[in-house]
């Protein structure tokens, strides 16, 4: 469960650097590079998540409507950082 802690926070990161950082900079600076670098890290950050989602609901850590609620939380900015928080929850460390 430890895994897919650190892999919400790390794709909430990459997907706040991509809005916030990588597609102003392409847009207003005309910096194309910018997405073209931080794309495929929040893509492959994207794919570690999900394989852990996955792995998780299949180990029985977490049940569909939690796999569901990841899943939808990682498409939703900031939704990674409430999906850690959940998940600290469900371990009982808050």
């Amino acid at each position: 469960m430890v895994g897919l802690m650190r892999a919400a926070i790390f794709e909430a990161l990459t997907l706040l650097a991509l809005f916030c950082v990588a597609m102003p900079l392409k847009y207003t600076a005309e910096i194309p590079q910018a997405v073209s670098v931080m794309g495929p890290i929040h893509g492959l950050a994207f794919m570690v998540f999900l394989w852990f989602v996955i792995r998780s609901w299949a180990e029985g850590l977490i049940n569909w409507l939690g796999a569901l609620r990841l899943l939808v939380g990682a498409f939703i900015p900031f939704g990674g950082f409430v999906n850690e928080r959940w998940l600290r929850q469900q371990m009982g460390e808050i």
